[in-house]
């Protein structure tokens, strides 16, 4: 049985193989100075945005969903956040496209096309998103000038696309509304023709009014007319039926009743065209109200509904005039790129101190192997011979 092993044989091991272990090291070392020295250098460049809020004059779905919808819960049911549609257009190649042609990053790459120095390009690329809404993004280039020079420009040509997108919706939204305004003046137009035919037809001026108004003359009638009646069933007892007031109080009624038939709209009774014309200041008939009522308030109604749609069109209409004439920025840049003073890649220090701690771990174990091996008894060293052969 082996005896325990103590720290001095750890101690041993280590000043037996010493040669070996900084032989490693300094090798490992060496070979990571000349290779960070070998690799190009990289420059990375960032810049502060701050995307600017939506005009709060949008009359759509959005306001309401806005108001309905807390927080930032919009991104959680799909709605994408300002910053989101920003990185989304500064990575597609509308902006990467331009970039690549203007700086020449084809050769700078070194990439056979087009489209893979656009790929390069975007790995290079890396959003973040800060406190308060802000978006930091970062460029790296193979230079610390080109990389600020590269930042500033995509930040300017996110800022014109977006721009330009601004101006061709305004200029869809000017065109929709246009011809919708006009079709709803027309719709205007006819609805009004038709409510002033109808006022002409039945000599309506103000509906309820008139109908008050009508109410009260028949109310009258009725009344005359029931209180002549009673007097004529007295009178009619106790004269002879040609006599005068008897004679007299029957046409009375008679015309009385002719006057309820016309307030009615019974027109087969007619109380004579002086009484026909009186009545038709007042409007309808009775008995037409009820349906003409319906149809007048139906009129009405849609030709108020009509207006208040053209007068929320033309408002909409100037608000996308503006916004043609005079679109709203994309971002601010709150922090604009400047040359960075120190390379981001490659990281020299680190990755030597790295390698050297690796080479030295690994010279170490490989120290302990070595060690362990040398000890190995002969029975030991039989197998391992035995092991050989059989392979």
């Amino acid at each position: 049985m082996e005896e325990d092993r103590s720290l001095l044989d750890y101690i041993y091991v280590l000043v037996k193989w010493r040669r070996m272990i900084i032989t490693c090291v300094l090798s490992v070392t060496l070979a990571t100075v000349v290779v960070t020295l070998l690799l190009p250098k990289k420059w990375t460049a960032n810049t502060v945005l701050l995307p600017y809020e939506e005009e709060s004059a949008r009359y759509d779905m959005t306001m309401l969903m806005n108001a309905a919808v807390p927080g930032n819960l919009g991104g959680l049911l799909g709605k994408s956040t300002p910053n989101e549609r920003l990185v989304t257009i500064l990575k597609s190649r509308r902006i990467l496209g331009p970039m690549v042609d203007r700086f020449g990053l084809i050769e700078d790459y070194g990439s056979p096309n087009r489209d893979l120095a656009i790929e390069t390009l975007a790995e290079h690329i890396e959003t973040e998103l800060g406190s308060g809404g802000a978006l930091i993004v970062r460029v790296e280039a193979s230079s610390a000038e080109l990389a600020a020079e590269m930042t500033n420009t995509m930040v300017a040509e996110l800022d014109g696309v977006i721009r330009q997108q601004k101006r061709d919706l305004a200029y869809g939204d000017r065109s929709f509304l246009e011809v919708r305004l006009d079709s709803v003046q027309r719709v205007i137009e006819m609805k009004a023709m038709q409510l002033k035919g109808l006022q002409e037809e039945y000599g309506i001026v103000d509906l309820e009014a008139q109908t008050q108004a009508l109410v009260g003359v028949a109310q009258h009638i009725v009344q005359s007319l029931a209180s002549r009646e009673v007097r004529l069933g007295v009178v009619r007892g106790v004269m002879h039926p040609d006599h005068e007031e008897l004679r007299l109080l029957e046409m009375e009624v008679e015309e009385l009743r002719k006057q309820l038939a016309q307030v009615v709209g019974e027109y087969e009774l007619r109380a004579g065209s002086e009484a026909e014309t009186t009545f038709a200041v007042l409007g309808p008939p009775l008995d037409e109200l009820p349906e003409l009522g319906l149809e007048f308030a139906e009129l009405s109604l849609s030709l108020k509904l009509s207006e208040h749609t053209l007068t929320f069109l033309a408002a909409q209409l100037e608000d996308a005039k503006l916004r043609q004439a005079k679109p709203v920025a994309a971002v601010q840049v709150l922090d604009p790129a400047t040359p960075p003073v120190y390379r981001s890649w490659p990281r020299r220090t680190l990755s030597v101190v790295v390698a050297a701690i690796i080479s030295l771990v690994f010279s170490v174990v490989l120290a302990f192997v070595g060690e362990s091996l040398g000890h190995i008894s002969i029975r030991h060293q039989d197998r391992l011979l035995a092991i050989k052969k059989l392979l």
